[in-house]
């Protein structure tokens, strides 16, 4: 039972849950494995997915999960150091944005488990994507992520545009605002060379739970001989999780941050079975280590952005997690 690969998950909305389980290595990179369960490490963009797994619904998997060592931490004033470099990066045109994560370690309770943390979060996050995935290749990870990369249904797809974090309904400011018409607009100009028709809708409050984003729906009709693999590949990293331009945002994350990302920021989600074929951004999550969690949280960085703010903004993500565990 210990080398077992798991996944479980529940779809936004949904009542039941489903589950892959197999004793066989994760595939990488197989693209082509059609009905299968798929998620993405962020820094070296190894794709996995299950190997003759076996699936079933509403029934919790027998098995032991594969702990690793947690993440280290970043402590408040570091953190903050760090926001007010990528200010003056973003003020000086280097980048036009930057998503800057760290890490919160807490205690893992002795009475901790699985299942029951992941009822919880179902319950708690009934519009969420819940997951938990389990495996010596990755380690155990969990989350409940509000944020979808692309659905597919036929040959239309759509995704979202996602950015800005409120606790209470009140004005977004015109950072913020920025903030969202950046990620809507590169978004758009990704998709539209593999569309037929893009239409994207006025930004709106979407609660979360714990926080409010503002957020546009973008649909798609599929130009031909696209796939939904052409539309992930084309999106992701997103510039809400990485930054505009993405491959030196990226860069800088990897030689700045003070962990590995791991899954955090990868995309998840099932493509072909259970009548699903959704990838989602893997954001509110968490690395279940041996006597710790580690909890992953990020923010955007644009030139006006207040260090201050944005330490408390993560600390508003982790009440999503947090709230469900003891601690």
């Amino acid at each position: 039972m210990q080398n077992k690969r798991v996944a479980v998950y529940r779809m936004p909305n949904e009542q039941d849950f489903y589950s892959l389980v197999s004793d066989k290595p994760l595939d990488i990179d197989s693209l082509s494995n059609n009905s299968n369960f798929f998620f993405s490490n962020f820094e070296n963009n190894t794709t996995y997915s299950f190997s003759s797994p076996e699936k079933t619904t509403s029934k919790w998997p027998d098995f032991h999960p594969c702990l690793t060592e947690n993440q280290a931490e970043l402590e408040e004033e570091d953190y903050r150091k760090k926001i007010t470099e990528i200010t003056k990066h973003i003020r000086s045109n280097t980048y036009k944005k930057i998503v800057f994560s760290r890490v919160k370690n807490i205690e893992k309770q002795t009475d901790f488990e699985l299942q029951t943390t992941f009822f919880s979060l179902c319950k708690k996050y009934p519009n969420a994507f819940v997951y938990c995935i389990s495996s010596p290749e990755t380690g155990t990870w969990m989350g409940a992520t509000p944020e979808i990369l692309v659905n597919q249904i036929g040959k239309k797809l759509s995704t979202v545009s996602l950015a800005g974090t409120r606790v209470e309904p009140i004005q977004w400011t015109d950072k913020e605002k920025l903030e969202q018409k950046v990620v809507t607009d590169y978004i758009s100009e990704k998709l539209i060379p593999l569309s037929q028709k893009l239409t994207v809708s006025k930004p709106y409050d979407i609660n979360t739970g714990s926080v409010i984003h503002l957020k546009s729906d973008i649909d798609i009709d599929l130009a031909p001989n696209y796939s939904i693999w052409d539309v992930a590949n084309s999106l992701h990293p997103t510039p809400a999780v990485c930054g505009i331009p993405a491959e030196k945002a990226k860069s800088f994350i990897e030689k700045n941050e003070s962990h590995r990302r791991g899954l955090y920021t990868g995309y998840i989600g099932p493509v072909g079975i259970n009548s699903h074929s959704t990838l989602f951004v893997n954001l509110r999550c968490m690395q279940i280590g041996d006597k710790k969690i580690s909890l992953y949280l990020g923010g955007g960085i644009m030139g006006d952005s207040d260090p201050h703010k944005e330490w408390i903004e993560t600390e508003n993500k982790a009440k999503t997690l947090l709230s469900v565990l003891k601690h």
